[in-house]
């Protein structure tokens, strides 16, 4: 076996995140009418992107000056991704949006941990690697693990107060390469990590989607909770973790207040929903 091998993988919903200024010397030269009619265009358009047939869609108001509204959508295809950006761009509302960042990921589970199971599992059934008794009882197992994992691939949007986006890529440089560890290295690795992002299970959501090939980065994160200092202490206990300090760069952080599609007028006025 080749211990140099990439991983297997598995992909759920293909996600987006948009980053939008609003155009706000235009946006107040509106009449108040005209301003209510821009509001109703775009809630009209948050309510329905927000439970489509197939994924979701979430607003947020962005802290600092990076942007002022960000959008998340998962949806199946790259083409119903395009969809609703088309879709934005033919409403009213959309001549008082700047677009500033986007990112492009389709959600992703490694299977270091599954597959490095499996295989213990096997071993110790007594079938030799390699045989075909061995690779047909190795593809029945995967499949039913994979089976098992299909909630994480296709989330609803959490309905958590904040979200954290940030995207993230493994070191290639000269001293630290993150691609010429062996599997069971990066396994160990990766265990470690896992095992720190379990300790805050339930106070947070994950959501790890891949952009290998896809955007400027490796993988996309996205955390969704109810205080937004768990952000903080997550991100914080990980860069101890061996498999950030040492093969961990991180982009730039995109922090933002759930908005329901409905807020949206009071949030244009300048009132942010409690």
């Amino acid at each position: 076996m080749n211990t140099l091998e990439a991983p297997e993988t598995l992909e759920g919903w293909y996600v987006q995140h948009e980053v939008y200024t609003v155009r706000w010397p235009q946006w107040r030269a509106l009449t108040p009418a005209q301003r209510a009619a821009m509001s109703a265009a775009g809630t009209a358009w948050g309510t329905a992107q927000a439970t489509p047939e197939q994924g979701s869609s979430a607003l947020f108001s962005v802290l600092g000056q990076k942007g002022d509204l960000l959008m998340v959508h998962f949806r199946p295809s790259l083409e119903a991704l395009n969809g609703v950006e088309l879709s934005l761009r033919q409403t009213d509302f959309f001549a008082y949006l700047q677009p500033v960042y986007s990112y492009l990921s389709v959600i992703e589970l490694g299977l270091y941990e599954v597959v490095g199971a499996v295989q213990r599992q096997l071993a110790t059934a007594g079938l030799e690697a390699g045989s075909a008794d061995y690779e047909m009882a190795y593809q029945q197992e995967l499949e039913h693990q994979k089976a098992a994992l299909r909630a994480r691939l296709y989330p609803v949007m959490p309905e958590a107060r904040y979200l954290c986006f940030y995207p993230m890529t493994k070191k290639r440089g000269e001293t630290q390469n993150w691609y010429t560890l062996s599997m069971d290295e990066r396994r160990q690795l990766m265990r470690g990590h896992g095992m720190i992002g379990r300790k805050y299970a339930g106070k947070v959501t994950q959501i790890i989607s891949g952009s290998v090939g896809l955007d400027d980065w490796e993988w996309g994160v996205s955390l969704f909770a109810d205080d937004p200092l768990v952000f903080k202490k997550l991100i914080y206990e990980m860069r101890f973790d061996s498999a950030s300090a040492l093969y961990a760069l991180f982009g730039a952080f995109y922090v933002g207040i759930h908005l329901q599609p409905s807020d949206l007028g009071a949030w244009l006025a300048g009132t942010l929903p409690v």
